[in-house]
């Protein structure tokens, strides 16, 4: 038995997907290439399964799969007017990257999949299927890529003709053969294949030198990472972050590509009761139970409340402003060994533009 991919992406746009693509499983060697290189040159962030076996090869999570499914959910949102608003007084405020604008994406994805698989289950009784977004075993941009969906840019990112590199990609294997596929037209990849050209914005832009040349990232050094590693953040790392405490989208927002995107239909990223730029003195001051009531259900709170602490404190240090200082001062004497870093190189730096 199968399903149509016309009805396929009917189903999972009604399930609030409207980026649909099909691939069909094989051992990908040209990923495992990739990989090998990657990991060897130390180009991984650290935290990524680095099974590559698993990543390269679909039926070793399926032994039965027929067909990846790969879903986008584009996340370019406009802020609410609202957030950015003062109460009085002098508020110090951090960035959040658009990833981790509104709704954690992982929920979002989980709870639409869910929804499409019970879909799926009503078109054929006997389909099996598992779902993946972000930490799967396979890597959601290259099945994008396989599916046709747009092209990467130099950035490593994948850009898709409609929504720029704004999008999230997780995907569904089921033991079900898809028929009738449709790719974009040819003309729409030519399009997004050719995008970058001679064009190195998001090169020369990149706050922590990570795109080293076209298509070539080192992970090491890519701001984004550097937020969520946990320990005591090198001293050069802490100015390169800026005011940033969890990702980082500037090779994003100097890409050409990128500038008249359209805005993503899922509200569910629109930043509701986190703002895009939180408040960092209360960020701080946060208790445990307070920081899962505010950020529990947001993308950054994945890596917990003391890795953004840490981070809000550096970036106390980047915005300059000695007025901080009474709230850096507390954590001087914290058991955490990286917060009381972080503290100590922020309070160093302030007490200096205080006395000139």
């Amino acid at each position: 038995m199968s399903i149509s991919f016309e009805k396929l992406k009917v189903e999972a746009q009604i399930q609030g997907f409207p980026i649909v693509g099909v691939v069909k499983p094989q051992y990908f060697m040209d990923l495992k290439e990739r990989l090998d290189r990657f990991v060897n040159e130390g180009y991984h962030f650290a935290f990524n399964n680095q099974d590559i076996e698993e990543k390269c090869n679909p039926f070793k999570t399926m032994e039965n799969c027929k067909s990846i499914i790969v879903l986008g959910l584009p996340y370019f949102v406009e802020p609410l007017q609202d957030t950015n608003k003062n109460t009085g007084g002098v508020i110090f405020r951090g960035e959040l990257a658009r990833t981790a604008w509104g709704e954690d994406y992982h929920r979002v994805f989980h709870r639409n999949m869910k929804n499409l698989g019970l879909s799926l289950e009503k078109l054929c009784s006997n389909i099996a299927y598992q779902s993946y977004v972000d930490t799967g075993p396979l890597v959601d941009r290259y099945l994008a890529a396989k599916a046709n969906l747009g092209s990467y840019g130099y950035n490593n990112l994948f850009y898709h003709p409609k929504y720029g590199s704004f999008v999230f990609y997780g995907y569904m294997l089921i033991n079900q053969e898809v028929e009738g596929l449709k790719y974009l037209k040819p003309e729409i990849v030519s399009k997004t294949l050719s995008l970058c050209k001679d064009c190195k914005l998001c090169i020369k832009s990149c706050p922590g030198e990570a795109i080293e040349s076209p298509y070539r990232l080192n992970a090491t050094r890519c701001i984004s990472g550097i937020l969520q590693s946990k320990g005591i953040m090198p001293d050069e790392n802490k100015t390169r972050i800026g005011n940033r405490i969890y990702g980082c989208d500037e090779c994003q927002n100097v890409c050409p590509y990128n500038a008249e995107l359209e805005y993503s239909p899922v509200s569910s990223f629109i930043p509701t009761t986190l703002p895009e730029n939180p408040d960092l003195i209360k960020l701080l001051n946060l208790t445990n139970k307070e920081f899962k009531e505010i950020y529990g259900n947001n993308a950054s709170a994945w890596r917990g409340a003391r890795v953004l602490k840490r981070n809000a404190l550096i970036v106390l240090g980047n915005l300059e402003d000695p007025e901080a200082i009474p709230y850096i001062r507390p954590f001087l004497k914290d058991e955490r060994d990286d917060l009381r870093d972080a503290a100590q190189w922020t309070l160093s730096k302030l007490e200096n533009i205080d006395k000139k």
